[in-house]
C-alpha cells in the first residue's frame, strides 16, 4: 500500500538528488566491494538564504533505504522506517548531538566558502556524505566528502586519517588533526558500526532481503523517425546494485549508442533499469541478435534475454503466392458459376410438358 509523501519525504528526495555525482559514484563503489558489504550513509544539506526548506537537513540510509531523518527545526532524528510506526533506533539523543556539532561544522565551513568565492548573496548549498562500510562484520571504509553548490571540496579518509582538499583553509594543522582523529575514532566510528549493525539485525527482512529481476528485450518503431527501438528492461528486483549490458551479436554496444541507464524505484520498494538501442532499417535487414545481460545478488549467474529481427520476406516469393491465390480464386469462381448454371438447366429439363385446349388441360 503507498504511502502519501509528506514534507520530509520530499526533503529527503531533494537531498539524494543534490548530492554530486562524484560523491554518488563513491557511495556507490562502496555497495559493489563485496557481496557481503552493507553501509550506512549520513546525506546532510546545508541552506545559505531565504528558502523553504530548513537550514540543515538530514537522511540516514542502510544501503540505499532512509531510515532515519533530521532537520533544524525539529532538532532530533525521527524514524523513516514506514514498516515500523514510530520506531527509532537507539542512540538518537546521541546521534542528535552529532547533528548539532554537523551544523555548527558545516556552517563554519560553508561561511569560509561563500567568502572565497565572494558568493555572499542568494541561495548556496553546502553538502556532505559520510560512510561507513561493514565487509564481513570488518569495517571495510570510513570516510566523508564535502561539496559546494554541487562541486566536490572536500574528502576524508577516517580509516587512514587523510585528507584531500581544494581549499587551503580547510588543511588543518596538527592540533586539529589530533581533534579531528580522536572525534572520528573514538564517537563517530563506533557510533556508526553500532547503528549499521543494530538496522541489519532488527529489519533485516527489510534490508538484506534479495528480490530476482524479470529481465526482457522489447522492440518498438519510433513514431518520427521510423527506427526500431531495442530496449533492455530489468524490474522487481532488490536491492539497487545492479549490472546491466546490451549486447550485439555478443560484443557490448558502447554507451554512446545507448540511451537510458538510470536504476528508478517501482511502487513496491524494487528498482527497474532500462537501457535502450535505436536501430535502423538497414541494420535490421544485417539481422544482428541482440542479447540483455544482466547480474545481481540474487541470482548466481548472469540473466541472459535475447531478440533477433525476423527475416525479411522475399518480394518475389510474395508475389508469386498473391498470383497463385488470385488464379485459385478466380477457378474457384468459375467452377461455382459453372456447377450453379449446369443446375439449372438440369432443372428445365426435368419439369414435365403441359399442354393447354379450348377448355381443357391435359
Amino acid at each position: 500500500m503507498f504511502r502519501r509523501r509528506t514534507s520530509r519525504d520530499i526533503v529527503s528526495s531533494i537531498i539524494i538528488m543534490k548530492v554530486p555525482a562524484v560523491v554518488l559514484l563513491i557511495l556507490g563503489s562502496v555497495h559493489l566491494v563485496s557481496t557481503e558489504s552493507n553501509c550506512l550513509s549520513l546525506l546532510s544539506m546545508l541552506i545559505s538564504g531565504e528558502t523553504q526548506l530548513p537550514e540543515l537537513t538530514i537522511v540516514v540510509m542502510i544501503n540505499d533505504v532512509p531510515v532515519e531523518y533530521y532537520d533544524s527545526d525539529i532538532k532530533k532524528f525521527v524514524s523513516r522506517r514506514h514498516w515500523r510506526k514510530n520506531d527509532t533506533i537507539q542512540e538518537t539523543h546521541l546521534r542528535n548531538d552529532v547533528a548539532l556539532h554537523i551544523h555548527n561544522s558545516m556552517k563554519k565551513e560553508l561561511f569560509i566558502l561563500m567568502k572565497k568565492c565572494n558568493e555572499t548573496e542568494g541561495v548556496h548549498i553546502f553538502q556532505g556524505v559520510a560512510a561507513c562500510d561493514l565487509e564481513n562484520e570488518t569495517l571495510g571504509k570510513f570516510f566523508v566528502v564535502e561539496a559546494f553548490d554541487g562541486e566536490e571540496k572536500y574528502q576524508y579518509d577516517a580509516l587512514t586519517h587523510t585528507q584531500n582538499t581544494l581549499v587551503p583553509e580547510f588543511v588543518w594543522n596538527e592540533e586539529k588533526g589530533n581533534q579531528r582523529k580522536a572525534i572520528f575514532t573514538n564517537m563517530y566510528q563506533p557510533l556508526c558500526v553500532r547503528t549499521l549493525r543494530r538496522y541489519l539485525q532488527e529489519d533485516k527482512n527489510i534490508l538484506l532481503r534479495k528480490e530476482r529481476p524479470r529481465v526482457r528485450v522489447i522492440q518498438k518503431t519510433e513514431p518520427h523517425s521510423g527506427r526500431t527501438q531495442v530496449s533492455c528492461v530489468a524490474t522487481g528486483f532488490y536491492p539497487r546494485r545492479v549490472n546491466m549490458t546490451l549486447l550485439r551479436d555478443d560484443r557490448p554496444v558502447p554507451d554512446r549508442e545507448l540511451t537510458g541507464g538510470e536504476v528508478l524505484p517501482n511502487g513496491d520498494g524494487t528498482y527497474q533499469l532500462r537501457r535502450s538501442l535505436s536501430v535502423s532499417e538497414e541494420e535490421l535487414r544485417e539481422r544482428h541478435r541482440y542479447t540483455c545481460t544482466v547480474s545481481h545478488l540474487s541470482v548466481d549467474n548472469k540473466l541472459d534475454v535475447s531478440w533477433e529481427p525476423e527475416a525479411p520476406a522475399d518480394p518475389v516469393l510474395i508475389s508469386a503466392v498473391l498470383i497463385a491465390v488470385l488464379v485459385l480464386t478466380a477457378l474457384i469462381i468459375t467452377a461455382i458459376v459453372l456447377c450453379r448454371r449446369r443446375r439449372h438447366i438440369g432443372r428445365q429439363n426435368d419439369r414435365p410438358a403441359v399442354r393447354y385446349t379450348a377448355g381443357q388441360t391435359e
